[in-house]
């Protein structure tokens, strides 16, 4: 009766732990909540301004390299998935590997975002302007170009961590052995998604408003 009872305690403990968030992971979930809210705010801002006098009038073209910075945002989320699953099988440098090209996928869609803005000023939507609703394209994606950054930087430190234990096995075994290392894997690959989802919503709406 007493082992039965301490079965069931161990399995109710076991539990508890597997849906217990790791702190860094519950900040980062505050975090994205916080983001996302800044975000639907903007846009509010965004549609208030987009539909009400001339501007609704106004016929706002999309920049063509928005939907090429789109695909790479696309691009590089699949890429790190691939990461992330390759770091779950221990394969390092095939993770490694993807986690680059996933990296170089983010920059790409930096340099389309900055494309893009040229794009924009020169088909006459500069920045500020008396257009209040484009202006706002340029204050909400560039918004978002800083969110991307920032989950760059943290991709670029987590590669230059796992490219440092490579060729050692004894090194490997601990990295893979040290549960911080696939929390720091998930955080930053939650963060990239996150930012990916973000940008694919603004994309949609900025289309559907143009």
């Amino acid at each position: 009766m007493i082992k039965k009872e301490l079965k069931s305690t161990d399995s109710i403990e076991r539990s508890a732990e597997r849906f217990q968030l790791h702190p860094l992971k519950t900040l980062l979930f505050f975090c994205m909540a916080a983001s996302g809210l800044l975000f639907l705010v903007m846009l509010s801002m965004y549609t208030a301004q987009r539909f009400q006098g001339a501007n609704a009038k106004l016929d706002i073209e999309l920049p063509k390299f928005f939907v090429l910075s789109t695909l790479f945002m696309i691009g590089s989320s699949v890429l790190l998935n691939y990461s992330k699953q390759a770091f779950k099988k221990e394969k390092l440098k095939r993770s490694v590997a993807f986690s680059t090209a996933a990296f170089f996928a983010g920059i790409a869609f930096l340099f389309c975002q900055a494309w893009g803005w040229m794009e924009f000023f020169s088909l006459g939507f500069g920045f500020p302007t008396v257009n209040v609703a484009s202006s706002y394209v340029y204050v909400i994606s560039g918004l978002h170009f800083v969110h991307v950054i920032g989950g760059l930087s943290a991709l670029g430190h987590l590669i230059y961590q796992h490219t440092k234990v490579f060729g050692d096995p004894i090194k490997e075994l601990i990295f893979f052995t040290n549960p911080f290392e696939k929390t720091k894997t998930d955080l930053v690959s939650l963060y990239w998604h996150f930012t990916d989802a973000v940008w694919l919503i603004l994309f949609v709406y900025f289309l559907l408003t143009f």
